[in-house]
């Protein structure tokens, strides 16, 4: 069955960032040898360097931003790789093969579950039954922990995402069994990808979903996934609108990422 939503078809709105060090085998060259060049060798890549910081002589933090089509491998790949070709005269292998990125944003995980949370309260509906449905359809995991960094091969990641998808043309679902349908596939959805699913605040005519994904998965492709298995209940139909809302977030947010960077 042929994807109805595709990153070709599809706009976004995002804010996407995300806290990696890396380590050195050795003392690594000051930052004002390479940064500016490593900025501008990284930006081809859709990954932007918002700061830089060292923290020990073979130790380096960098605070980036990204595209949505850049997973957290992508963004290690693209500052490693790049850094060491520019200092491959001086040091041939600069780097461990461990590391160590993790997303963050403006709000951290508890502040974020809250406002997904409130979200039936925040957009009340006019007929008392049906809030009361959509307040029961609620789904959260409480064991699922987003601010909780995972351990891979060769480093830890955390790659928590906040998704928002809307209904087209300002439609509103209430019918109980479709609402329930919607919940289910995007729970079965996660299960069979295993992205750890905290979150789904299911309302008439949106959903906002925070899950953990792999350190391989862009936010634009869980984005588009969760988008084509909802349109899979209304039989491959677009009853989203063509676009998305992402972002990263985290144990800390963006403010306490750069606090500890000074």
């Amino acid at each position: 069955m042929e994807p109805i939503y595709t990153a070709d078809n599809t706009t976004n709105a995002y804010q996407l960032n995300w806290s990696l060090a890396l380590f050195g085998k050795s003392e690594l060259p000051k930052q004002s040898a390479w940064l500016e060049e490593l900025q501008l060798a990284t930006a081809v890549d859709g990954v932007r360097i918002l700061s830089s910081h060292v923290r020990s002589g073979n130790t380096l933090q960098f605070l980036v931003s990204t595209r949505p089509a850049s997973s957290p491998s992508d963004i290690v790949r693209s500052v490693k790789g790049r850094f060491q070709y520019l200092i491959r005269g001086r040091i041939p292998k600069a780097f461990r093969r461990n590391y160590h990125i993790q997303s963050t944003g403006e709000a951290n995980s508890s502040v974020l579950d809250q406002y997904v949370a409130g979200q039936t309260t925040k957009h009340p509906m006019a007929d008392d039954d049906t809030q009361a449905r959509l307040q029961a359809i609620q789904f959260h995991n409480h064991s699922v922990d987003l601010s909780k960094l995972t351990i891979g091969t060769y480093g830890q990641f955390l790659n928590s995402l906040q998704i928002i998808v809307e209904n087209t043309g300002g439609w509103n679902e209430v019918r109980h069994a479709q609402l329930e349908r919607v919940r289910n596939v995007i729970i079965r959805a996660c299960e069979k990808k295993e992205w750890q699913l905290s979150r789904i605040g299911l309302l008439s005519n949106h959903v906002h979903v925070l899950l953990g994904a792999s350190v391989t998965k862009s936010p634009q492709s869980v984005a588009l996934s969760l988008m084509n298995n909802i349109a899979y209940v209304y039989d491959m139909k677009p009853i989203l609108k063509f676009s998305y809302y992402v972002g990263t977030f985290g144990g800390y947010d963006r403010g306490a990422v750069r606090r500890h960077e000074q």
